[in-house]
C-alpha cells in the first residue's frame, strides 16, 4: 500500500526530454500513471498534482477541478534559496539543516514523515490523520489558511524556515516531482532517505546515493497529523491577524502570496490563475491608477513588461506570442485585479496577508 492514498483522476505534466513545451494531460487510473511514468522516468522528469480530485471541469472535462481535491498529506520543498529574501541562492548546507530541524521536530512530537532528495533539495510529505475533501472555492482557502497557521506554528518553535517554498505548501494545483524518480536537470534519481542519512550525509554523500534508483518509501515518526481546520462561519478576515506569508518580488513589484502561490510556481497554471496574476501586474504597472485614467496607448506599452515576467515563471505550456495576445486583450481593456473575495471564493486565498483588502470570509 502506498505511503498516501494515490487518487484519480489526476494530472501529470508531460516534459519531452528534448527540451520542447510542456504540458499537462489528464490520467484517469493507475494503468496509464504508469504509462506515462514508464515513458518519462529515466529519460525526462516526471511530474503529477500532489492530490487526486473529485470533480473535472465541465464541459470538456479535460482538466481537474482545482477546488476539489482529495488531501490526504501535504508536502514542503526545500530548495537551496531564500525565499525570505527574494530567492537568492544560498549553501546546500542551509536547506539540509532546516530539514533536519523539522525532522527532529516532527519526531520528537510523534508525527508521521517522509523525506526525499531531490538533487537540489529536499520534500518532505506530512500525511494527514483525516482526508479532507473541500466543496468549493471557499473551504479550500480555508484548509490553506490552516495550512499557513500551521507551518507559522511550526517556524516560531524552530526557527523561520527561509529555503521552504511558500508556494507549494497546500498548493491543490501545483505539480511536485513523483517520489524516486529520475531528476534530469541534476541527472540523478529523486531518493527517499532513513533518519540516518538524513542527518549524516553531506551533499556528496547523498548524490552518490542517488546515482541509482530506489524504490518505496520510508516512515519516520509515528502517527499521522491532525490537522486543525481553521473556521467559523462567523469570523471575518478582518476579525483575525495577518500569518506570516512572504512576499515575492519582482525589482520594486511585490506580488500577492495568493497570485504568487497560482502562478509563480512553475508547471501549468490555471487560466483563472494567469488571468489574475496579469491583472494584477497590469494594475501594478499603472500604479494602480484606474485604467480611464491612463490612455489606452499607455497602458499597451505595459504589455512587452508583463510578457517578460510570465515568461520566468517556468510555464511548461508557455508561448510568447499566445500570452502576449492574451495579456494585450487584458490590458487593452483594463481590468483591475480581483478583490480578496473573489480570490478567496475561487480558492486561491492562503491566509490574510499584509495586502488583504478587507473582505472575505473564513
Amino acid at each position: 500500500m502506498p505511503f498516501v492514498p494515490i487518487d484519480f483522476p489526476r494530472e501529470v505534466l508531460e516534459l519531452p526530454a528534448n527540451g520542447e513545451r510542456g504540458w499537462r494531460r489528464i490520467v484517469k487510473d493507475s494503468d496509464e500513471l504508469q504509462q506515462y511514468w514508464r515513458g518519462k522516468n529515466g529519460s525526462g522528469n516526471v511530474y503529477f498534482t500532489a492530490y487526486g480530485y473529485n470533480e473535472t471541469q465541465a464541459p470538456k472535462h479535460h482538466r481537474v477541478d482545482y477546488n476539489t481535491p482529495r488531501i490526504h498529506h501535504f508536502v514542503m520543498d526545500f530548495d537551496c534559496k531564500d525565499f525570505k529574501n527574494r530567492g537568492v541562492d544560498v549553501p546546500f548546507e542551509i536547506p539540509h539543516s532546516e530539514v533536519i530541524s523539522l525532522h527532529r521536530h516532527l519526531s520528537d512530537n510523534n508525527i508521521e514523515h517522509f523525506v526525499w532528495f531531490t538533487g537540489g533539495g529536499f520534500h518532505v510529505w506530512v500525511p494527514l490523520s483525516e482526508t479532507i475533501e473541500p466543496a468549493d472555492g471557499s473551504e479550500l482557502s480555508r484548509v490553506k489558511y490552516s495550512g499557513r497557521v500551521l507551518i507559522n506554528k511550526w517556524e516560531k518553535v524552530l526557527s523561520p524556515f527561509r529555503c521552504n517554498d511558500p508556494t507549494v505548501a497546500f498548493d491543490t494545483s501545483g505539480m511536485i516531482r513523483i517520489p524516486n524518480s529520475f531528476n534530469a536537470k541534476r541527472d540523478c534519481w529523486t531518493i527517499p532517505l532513513t533518519s540516518e542519512e538524513l542527518t549524516t550525509l553531506t551533499y556528496d554523500g547523498l548524490m552518490d546515493k542517488a546515482m541509482v534508483p530506489h524504490t518505496g518509501y520510508i516512515s519516520m515518526g509515528g502517527e499521522r497529523l491532525d490537522f486543525e481546520i481553521i473556521q467559523s462561519p462567523l469570523m471575518t478576515m478582518t476579525d483575525i491577524k495577518p500569518v506570516d506569508l512572504p512576499t515575492v518580488a519582482y525589482d520594486d513589484i511585490h506580488i500577492l502570496p495568493c497570485l504568487a502561490q497560482a502562478a509563480m510556481n512553475g508547471g501549468n497554471p490555471t487560466d483563472r490563475a494567469r488571468y489574475h496574476f496579469v491583472s494584477f501586474l497590469a494594475d501594478r504597472f499603472r500604479m494602480f491608477f484606474p485604467a480611464w485614467k491612463v490612455t489606452e496607448e499607455e497602458r499597451l506599452t505595459h504589455v512587452p513588461s508583463i510578457v517578460d515576467i510570465c515568461s520566468q515563471q517556468n510555464w511548461v505550456d508557455f508561448d510568447r506570442d499566445y500570452t502576449a495576445m492574451r495579456v494585450g486583450h487584458i490590458v487593452k481593456a483594463g481590468h483591475t485585479h480581483a478583490s480578496c473575495t473573489t480570490l478567496y471564493q475561487e480558492g486561491l486565498c492562503v491566509g490574510k496577508c499584509n495586502y488583504h483588502d478587507g473582505t472575505g470570509v473564513m
